[in-house]
């Protein structure tokens, strides 16, 4: 064969995508002329694009020495050495090449923007489309690299004026997407991304990026219908896979999402960000053993780095070396880390430590993560306060004297639940893990049954107006509703422990007038405390909790209305400390036995048993309730008076309602 038929044969099979033939005929070809620019140019972008480019830069080099010195040789070259790391190089093939090439200045600005310059890119950028306004990649181009400067607005504008050359770009509304998302304007993001996904239904990269946005904004059913379908279009991609377990994980369904994270490891061996979440699911359930495992196999499969130094910090807190898993987690920062999620666990251990000033510097960082993220970016931190002050404006002696007549008798067949209601923080997990532990008992770990219910009922006036029969529906909706989510054998007592429940008081009344309540108290310092130190996701209640004033002033609304409903509604309430728990657990536990009607159990008293035996735990609790029961987290607010002296004034007057000392 000819050089002739050789290159005939090696763009044949380069045309139908057999590369190992296009690289084999062009050796043959090399072979025969060795110095041929044609042939050379053929090599160096068979070989890149099969990613040997190293060897792809080189024949390329050859090229341009042998006669073949293109502006599309010099952007192949430059673009192998951006690729291969080598920036500067890349810059000066293309400076050294044909000034009035327009491509070759686009490659200089890709370079520009490759070496973290931005701003020098978009002056690029700038200076094309203003010689051909319409050239779309110029616009779409200057869009991301002024999105990489910070000038999000200048962004938009630019994206809108590709978007009038080529409204039909698929890739345009990806980018435009990301800008929005930049902008904190998440439903717009999402609305622009589903147009990224109806112009390239069959490309995977809009599904993933919408399914991201949408599980950002809590609506993580709808963001795994995209992903699904991101992921049968390419199952190889392990960001794709992370994506459906984080949207899992916010659904609760931890089976699924470590079943996601392993499908992301197979895709990639060493794909760090699915380790690291594994590894904090199996943290979080207390499944000590497969995290160690975890860990091993990451090692031995080479991966190493930041987000493997997380998973050993996590194992060295759990043996209780807290000082050698701060001294690791300092260390580390990486992109396969949640900041927040990072900061609280620096935050906890530098608190186990002593180390006050460093505990509160890391909690700010946490918070300050949570209230940049995309649900905390759109909460009034003070709206809930605000809900809260008009229910006790609604909630009136009156307005209960005018309930309209209820059931005539107690409902037949199923007795009503006993409530577990507490601020927050209030050792809820412990007395809902003890109480799990008697063999009468279905404990419901915060399921928004009575929410959802009250929510279908939309204002509070709407229970004054209830007749029987609509008690008794929605009476019957809530044992559907445990039914489906949590059903209980027969015979058990329902406990539905939900700590904010304790503003549902007329609503669990008006249903289950009979229902026995458990109120869990703790010191009101430490209660604020506890809750500015948790990762709570930002929800309009949960947002309260992002500083320190906002939580006592949530503290102080909730507790008013409370006290201002047991002043006007006959319930029936159980107060217990945790103080006093941690001090007697048993001569606490006693007398909430008799309350609730349950026969003395001692084996309920093994918490540290039930927590292993119930598995995942949804509270922030879930590493202590495995823990033998401590006091240390009692009064632990002293050791923050400096940090707390401007909100105390705030929570005094509780403190000395509920009998507790400042």
């Amino acid at each position: 064969m000819t050089v002739t038929d050789r290159l005939r044969a090696a763009y044949t099979a380069y045309g139908k995508g057999d590369l190992a033939t296009a690289k084999s005929q062009g050796e043959a070809a090399l072979r025969i002329r060795p110095t041929d620019p044609v042939v050379l140019q053929l090599l160096g972008v068979v070989n890149c694009q099969v990613g040997a480019l190293r060897e792809g830069a080189d024949y390329l080099r050859r090229a341009l020495a042998n006669g073949g010195d293109t502006s599309d040789n010099r952007i192949n070259l430059a673009r192998a050495l951006l690729d291969l790391g080598e920036p500067d190089e890349a810059s000066r093939v293309c400076a050294e090449g044909d000034p009035a090439s327009v491509d070759l200045q686009k490659m200089q600005a890709q370079i520009l923007k490759a070496q973290g310059r931005a701003t020098e890119a978009s002056w690029s950028y700038e200076k094309l489309v203003s010689e051909n306004p319409r050239d779309f990649d110029a616009w779409n181009n200057l869009g991301n690299a002024r999105h990489d400067s910070g000038d999000l607005e200048g962004a938009l504008q630019a994206f809108q004026q590709a978007r009038q050359i080529n409204p039909k770009s698929s890739l345009l509304f990806l980018n435009m997407g990301r800008v929005l998302l930049s902008l904190d304007r998440h439903e717009d993001a999402c609305l622009t991304f589903e147009e990224a996904v109806k112009l390239a239904p069959q490309d995977p990269q809009p599904l993933l990026e919408l399914g991201r946005a949408l599980t950002s904004i809590d609506h993580a059913e709808a963001g795994l219908r995209a992903l699904g379908t991101a992921a049968r279009l390419n199952p190889a991609d392990p960001e794709i896979f992370l994506a459906i377990a984080v949207a899992f994980t916010d659904l609760g369904n931890l089976a699924q999402a470590e079943r996601s994270l392993r499908f992301a490891i197979q895709a990639d061996p060493k794909f760090v960000p699915a380790y690291v979440n594994l590894g904090i699911q199996f943290e979080k359930a207390n499944r000590i053993e497969d995290l160690r495992n975890l860990e091993a196999d990451a090692t031995r499969v080479g991966v190493a780095g930041d987000g493997i130094d997380y998973l050993r910090a996590l194992l060295l807190s759990r043996d209780g070396d807290h000082a050698g898993a701060l001294a690791l987690v300092r260390g580390i920062y990486s992109d396969a880390i949640d900041a927040a999620t990072k900061a609280q666990f620096a935050g906890q251990l530098a608190d186990r430590l002593g180390h006050t000033d460093d505990a509160i510097y890391y909690y700010d960082d946490m918070n300050r993560a949570m209230a940049q993220s995309p649900m905390g970016c759109g909460i009034d931190r003070s709206a809930y306060q605000r809900a809260i002050m008009r229910l006790q404006e609604q909630t009136s002696a009156a307005w209960f004297a005018d309930w309209a007549p209820g059931p005539s008798s107690p409902p037949k067949g199923r007795p009503s639940p006993a409530f577990l209601v507490g601020f927050p923080r209030s050792g809820t997990t412990l007395l809902d893990t003890i109480l799990m532990g008697h063999s009468a008992t279905h404990v419901l770990e915060e399921l928004p049954i009575i929410e959802n219910l009250g929510k279908s009922l939309g204002d509070i006036d709407q229970i004054r107006t209830l007749d029987a029969d609509r008690i008794d529906a929605l009476r019957a909706q809530y044992f559907a509703d445990l039914d489906r989510l949590a059903p209980a054998a027969s015979g058990q007592m329902v406990i539905d422990k939900n700590p904010l429940s304790m503003v549902r008081l007329p609503l669990i009344h008006r249903l289950f007038p009979d229902a026995k309540i458990i109120l869990a108290l703790r010191h009101p310092c430490d209660v604020v405390l506890s809750c500015y130190m948790q990762n709570f996701k930002p929800t309009e209640a949960m947002a309260s909790f992002l500083d320190l004033p906002n939580a006592s002033r949530t503290y102080d609304r909730i507790f008013s209305y409370w006290e201002h409903c047991r002043s006007i509604l006959p319930v029936n309430v159980h107060e217990l400390r945790y103080e006093a728990m941690i001090e007697d657990v048993a001569g606490t536990t006693r007398p909430l036995f008799d309350f609730l009607g349950l026969e003395w159990e001692e084996t309920a008293l093994d918490h540290q048993k039930t927590a292993v035996e119930r598995g995942y735990i949804r509270t922030p609790s879930y590493a202590q309730v495995m823990e033998p029961i401590y006091a240390s987290a009692s009064g632990r607010w002293k050791r923050y008076e400096a940090q707390m002296r401007e909100i105390l004034p705030i929570l005094e007057p509780w403190v000395q309602r509920l009998g507790y000392r400042l």
